[in-house]
């Protein structure tokens, strides 16, 4: 449960504890964020033609993914192929012949 508070309770609580009006209590359980579903990103830049960049949107549209998830995918399907893996998930695989088959070329 996520509990919600307004900037007089912000402010309240900031000049609380500025003052040392705050107490702590080993005693009293604390809970632990829950830990994420997915795997943190981390960005990374790239610089691509702009005709490049038209191609790519038109293919997360037609895919009906965000351009993100679809460029992500390819680098995954390259850097598999390069190093001579066989490991990809399905989703990348159904994704791939799914382009593959509307395009008439592989991914």
């Amino acid at each position: 449960m996520s509990v919600q508070y307004n900037d007089d309770q912000i402010s309240a609580a900031a000049a609380a504890f500025a003052a040392g009006d705050v107490t702590y209590h080993e005693s009293v359980p604390v809970q632990a964020p829950p830990v994420p579903d997915a795997e943190p990103m981390v960005p990374l830049g790239i610089r691509v033609p702009p005709m490049l960049a038209q191609r790519i949107r038109a293919a997360a549209d037609q895919a009906g993914v965000p351009y993100s998830q679809l460029v992500r995918e390819w680098i995954e399907l390259g850097l598999t192929e390069m190093a001579g893996d066989l490991t990809v998930s399905v989703s990348v695989l159904r994704r791939a012949i799914a382009h593959a088959a509307q395009t008439g070329h592989a991914a």
